[in-house]
């Protein structure tokens, strides 16, 4: 077991380390474009929000970028991961190894990018004066759920892909009503009483709100909401899991 395991380990950290590589090879600007997207994002919808909504948030620029890090990590892994299995179809056929190495080590390769991007990030958040002693365990559990979710979501469109080639392109049309469903340009507050429920089938919105109570000082989630959210993650990492364990079986059938 301790051998599989290693095995899987090297895999992984082989296929990751390819994959970073890869990501800014005969790039110019190189480890720069870690932040220059959200960067760019936060200025464009940060003008809008401030100047011409009114968004009532205190440092809503630190607000937004902090939700743009995270959604830009997620939507960029999930999308990345779904078609992986059937984009290395060749390497599939040619070699036995765990297929699962495949779409977790773009979502590492990912985090990698999103943790070195965060620590530049927190640079100027240390200015504001809104960090204490909890900030770390709360950033840990944000980490650690956005991680899960990401790896227990993507191992089941991963796997669905495989077989229903749509699916990919279903991914792509959601992730475009989910950035608008998660609390990224806007606060919670925002939203009326009643409609609050939605919320609690939205993982990501815990993660964020974890994120701003220990950078911003901002409220955290509360306890309804952080249960739901965490119901939620667990229920779609188990069925990741089970459904890519299944299906893996038969990817040399579809592929």
């Amino acid at each position: 077991m301790n051998r599989q395991v290693q095995h899987f380990l090297e895999l992984l950290w082989g296929m990751t380390e390819k994959e970073l590589r890869a990501r800014y090879k005969h790039t110019v600007f190189g480890f720069f474009w870690l932040v220059a997207n959200p960067l760019l994002q936060m200025l464009v919808i940060g003008f809008v929000f401030t100047f011409l909504l009114k968004q009532p948030v205190n440092n809503y620029y630190f607000f937004l970028f902090n939700g743009l890090l995270v959604w830009n990590f997620f939507s960029l892994s999930l999308s990345k991961a779904t078609p992986s299995i059937v984009y290395e179809r060749s390497l599939i056929k040619k070699a036995r190894f765990p297929h699962a190495v495949i779409p977790i080590s773009i979502i590492l390769s990912n985090f990698i990018h999103f943790f070195l991007a965060f620590l530049l990030y927190l640079i100027p958040v240390l200015f504001l004066g809104t960090i204490s002693w909890i900030s770390i365990p709360l950033v840990l559990a944000s980490f650690i759920l956005l991680l899960t979710f990401t790896v227990g979501l993507s191992l089941l469109t991963t796997s669905l892909n495989v077989r229903f080639r749509d699916v990919s392109f279903f991914v792509s049309a959601l992730l475009i009503i989910w950035f608008y469903a998660t609390p990224i340009m806007y606060a919670l507050t925002m939203i009326p009483r009643h409609l609050l429920w939605l919320w609690r089938f939205n993982p990501l919105t815990s993660m964020l709100q974890l994120l701003q109570q220990a950078l911003l000082g901002l409220p955290g989630p509360g306890p309804g909401m952080l249960l739901s959210n965490i119901g939620v993650i667990v229920l779609i990492t188990i069925l990741g899991i089970t459904v890519f364990q299944r299906e893996s079986k038969n990817f040399d059938d579809w592929l």
